[in-house]
């Protein structure tokens, strides 16, 4: 054979070898593609979804099991206790904790600003209490950056700035234990702010991974 007549041959045989990868390598991408979406679809099929029923309970029990010093009972309670949680879905449940949020951080504020009026109050104690109203004041227009990121599904930016309030009763709560022997007069308020913005949290993340 000449030459020329080996080099077609080679060159029939490459087309055929390409023509041969061109289909295996289509039937290999479809398969890797259906694999994905079939496993992107049990991933959200595995019967945890939170169904309207249930959904306080539901994302209480994920928010306690998940969450240091937060308890299934404070979480329900709380949520309950707004109407507006009987119709809501787990985007609104998240609006509505941060919404409790604001109002125990304007109470707080409120009961420290009428401790502050007593004219024999202990100057440690004082100075403390002027730190916490500062912590809290700064606190609000926070909180208020963090609703307006999280309506817009800005869960990143809105986790940021809910942790960012978070440290506002933790860092209050401390400044009392500096002197030996003092007991906070607000442990209570800060407790409970504290525990709503851990479950504010836990729901931003859950809608997160819903995204």
């Amino acid at each position: 054979m000449s030459q020329v007549g080996i080099k077609d041959q080679q060159i029939k045989e490459i087309h055929i070898l390409l023509s041969n990868y061109s289909q295996t390598k289509i039937m290999i991408s479809t398969f890797s593609l259906t694999t994905f979406f079939a496993v992107l679809f049990f991933s959200f099929s595995d019967g945890s979804t939170i169904t309207t029923s249930n959904i306080i309970q539901e994302t209480c029990k994920r928010s306690a099991d998940s969450t240091p010093n937060l308890s299934y009972n404070f979480c329900v309670a709380s949520l309950e206790s707004d109407d507006r949680s009987r119709c809501a879905d787990l985007h609104k449940l998240g609006l509505i904790a941060m919404d409790l949020m604001r109002h125990n951080i304007t109470s707080t504020r409120r009961d420290i600003r009428k401790l502050l009026r007593n004219k024999k109050l202990d100057q440690f104690v004082k100075a403390r209490l002027d730190d916490c109203l500062e912590l809290y004041s700064d606190a609000v227009p926070i909180l208020k950056e963090a609703k307006r990121c999280y309506k817009e599904k800005k869960y990143v930016d809105a986790n940021v700035k809910v942790s960012s309030v978070m440290e506002a009763p933790s860092t209050c709560e401390d400044g009392f234990r500096d002197k030996e022997g003092l007991v906070s007069p607000l442990t209570e308020k800060n407790k409970n702010v504290f525990r709503l913005a851990a479950l504010t949290l836990s729901i931003i993340n859950m809608n997160t991974h819903l995204q």
